[in-house]
């Protein structure tokens, strides 16, 4: 096998497309790696907006105090890719301790592939042919970096078995039974499903069975107390369904044996019950949104961690994304709109949140942000309710806290990695 084809060094070298936001206009910065050696100040106006930013020293809070959280409570890290999709900061959960990653797609995992992941879970169900074909083409090029792949169906398991029989240099598929609930996504949905199609899967050429997936962050209502009863439940039935194919001795390595499942919103909840009395099983939680953590949805939950403390005190995350942008209007006393919309910043939880204020010249750092709020996301505008006698001029630089990183990220083919002066360090990219 050779090196990994996807190199740190190759993608700072990366010429960047054109319009790629948040790059100086003068033409200066040709690729990712000018972005380190420019002296660029987000605040100093060197960056057009809106930009989006990473902070360097919450970032790097994040991945230790994670890392270090999940290593207490005796499980194994596979950070979901899908949250960034960046392989300069996939690399640095790897070097971080992560076990390996998890990905949703096929299109995903061969770029976590590419980039040397030692495991990969495909937490997803595989179907189709090329992306059979693909899967099979990486792990015979690399069987020591096994990827793990779902299924919950016969037809799933006939299909992955019948195109690995046509590629006898590929070790037999790896496959995990995924078990769902009710009205829930994808999943078998009874114990005795599951067990007929591992019996299924013990019969049919060249796939095995390594392991049971879940995923337990459908759970989610106001009522905190209810939502962790009923992922206690749930995550009962996943322990439940790993020991009946245990006991039937239907994994192909019984000490070696894949039980994962944990979002970004219970993995308190699932490292306690997945690293609990499962002999042989390797506990993996795939969280994925820790990275950046957020102002919204997830700090919401993490504050329902602090109540719970199921396994001591949950990590100190820090919000680490934010999408800086200028006001350019004040039309009306009580409304500003900055250039920031819906091609910018998420909006699928909460709107964004307005934290920071910014005016050169009367300000030497950035300051809490006026009593303003997003009304409502335009494609590219942003609608604030004001004070009729804020101090908010046209100009003025404003920085917006986020919910839910996932659907920010994918809006930014680049983001600014920034120091906490918002020096520009370097260009973080994203490939999706």
């Amino acid at each position: 096998m050779g090196p990994p084809k996807i190199q740190i060094d190759d993608i700072e070298r990366l010429e960047l497309a054109p319009g790629t936001k948040a790059i100086p206009l003068d033409g200066a910065i040709r690729t990712l790696g000018d972005l380190a050696h420019a002296g660029l100040n987000l605040l100093a106006g060197d960056v057009p907006v809106p930009a989006a930013v990473l902070k360097r020293s919450a970032l790097e809070n994040n991945l230790a105090v994670m890392q270090a959280y999940v290593d207490k409570a005796g499980a194994k890290l596979a950070p979901h890719a899908k949250t960034t999709m960046c392989p300069q900061l996939l690399r640095r959960q790897l070097d971080g301790g992560a076990w390996g990653l998890t990905v949703a797609t096929m299109t995903q995992l061969k770029l976590c592939h590419d980039l040397g992941a030692p495991r990969i879970i495909l937490a997803n169900q595989l179907v189709g042919r090329a992306e059979i074909e693909g899967l099979a083409h990486l792990t015979a090029s690399a069987p020591e970096r096994p990827c793990y792949v779902l299924i919950d169906s016969p037809d799933g398991a006939t299909a992955i078995s019948s195109v690995f029989a046509r590629f006898p240099d590929a070790p037999p598929a790896r496959l995990l039974i995924e078990l769902g609930m009710a009205d829930g996504r994808c999943g078998v949905r009874t114990l005795d499903e599951g067990l007929a199609l591992a019996r299924l899967v013990r019969d049919l050429p060249r796939v095995e069975l390594h392991g049971v997936e879940g995923y337990e962050g459908l759970i989610f209502t106001d009522h905190a107390k209810q939502d962790a009863t009923e992922v206690d439940a749930y995550l009962g039935g996943v322990l439940g369904f790993y020991e009946a194919l245990r006991v039937e001795g239907l994994f192909a390595d019984p000490d070696e044996v894949i039980l994962t499942a944990g979002g970004s919103a219970y993995y308190d909840l699932v490292a306690r019950a997945l690293a609990g009395d499962t002999p042989g099983a390797i506990p993996v939680l795939r969280s994925g949104c820790y990275v950046t953590h957020d102002s919204g949805f997830y700090r919401e939950l993490l504050a329902r961690m602090d109540d719970r403390s199921v396994i001591g005190e949950p990590p100190r995350l820090k919000p680490a994304l934010e999408v800086w942008t200028r006001v350019i209007s004040r039309p009306q006393p009580n409304l500003a709109m900055v250039m920031m919309g819906k091609r910018d910043v998420s909006f699928d939880i909460h709107l964004p949140m307005a934290r920071k204020w910014f005016r050169e010249g009367l300000h030497a750092a950035p300051q809490p942000a006026p009593d303003v709020t997003v009304e409502k996301l335009a494609d590219q505008h942003g609608f604030l309710s004001v004070p009729p006698d804020a101090d908010l001029k046209v100009g003025d630089l404003l920085g917006f806290e986020i919910s839910h990183p996932c659907t920010t990220f994918d809006k930014w083919s680049l983001l600014l990695e920034v120091d906490d002066d918002y020096a520009v360090l370097g260009g973080l990219k994203t490939f999706f």
